[in-house]
């Protein structure tokens, strides 16, 4: 099973604190973690505060960019490993397509806060209470676009709130840490294994390869073409 790293520019990305949840959840901008990005308390986040006035809210997002230019075989299944830390309040998390990166070298950019799509989920909701490096199944979606792409970008944003889009109703932390690929050695470092489909990858007569054992008493994983085709 091949295994492929995510760039060094991985990074997180808050708002800032905002008057209001909505200018929090879509800025069109943010600031970027500090200059050592090797891991952060706070790598994906949605916050509220609570004074002496109205509540202010701010929004913490992480990034990262994988280069799949020499995967052009279609996929079996990937496995996105990530390592979480430090989780408190809500802190479940969703992984989101994202087309970030857009500075020079494809360098992560303040304006890269809201450079995302929620209507693009590459996988479920993950649980980050266990923490330490968590395996996340990605989806289908997530598998075309390793195929189709020479870049696999993706935003990994707070569940319950970031990705839902419900401001927290109460003070409270809903947090969890994440390591980059800047941190020391690679056992933790961000990562995708993946396996290719091999053998006959297509469908015949209208059935999927997945649901096809054999091929008149041929098993699929020896078939490369049928009649020629």
């Amino acid at each position: 099973m091949p295994t492929i790293y995510a760039a060094a520019t991985d990074c997180d990305i808050n708002s800032g604190v905002q008057s209001s949840w909505s200018n929090a959840r879509d800025a069109s901008s943010g600031t970027l973690g500090g200059a050592s990005d090797t891991s952060e308390s706070f790598a994906v986040a949605a916050f509220v505060f609570s004074g002496r006035g109205s509540s202010t809210y701010k929004v913490n997002r992480s990034f990262f960019h994988f280069d799949t230019s020499g995967i052009t075989e279609t996929l079996s299944e990937a496995t996105l490993k990530l390592y979480f830390s430090s989780d408190q309040g809500d802190g479940n998390v969703i992984i989101v397509k994202s087309d970030g990166f857009t500075g020079g070298s494809s360098a992560l950019v303040t304006g890269d806060f809201n450079n995302l799509d929620f209507s693009t989920a590459y996988s479920g909701e993950i649980n980050t209470t266990l923490t330490g490096i968590k395996s996340i199944t990605l989806n289908a979606t997530a598998l075309a676009d390793i195929k189709d792409n020479d870049d696999f970008k993706f935003a990994v944003v707070n569940y319950d709130y970031d990705y839902n889009d419900t401001a927290p109703s109460s003070t409270a932390t809903n947090s969890v840490g994440m390591r980059f690929t800047d941190y020391s050695g690679t056992s933790s470092d961000p990562q995708i294994d993946y396996t290719v489909v091999t053998g006959y990858a297509n469908g015949a007569i209208g059935v999927a390869t997945a649901n096809i054992g054999k091929i008149i008493g041929v098993a699929t994983a020896s078939i490369n073409k049928v009649i020629g085709v």
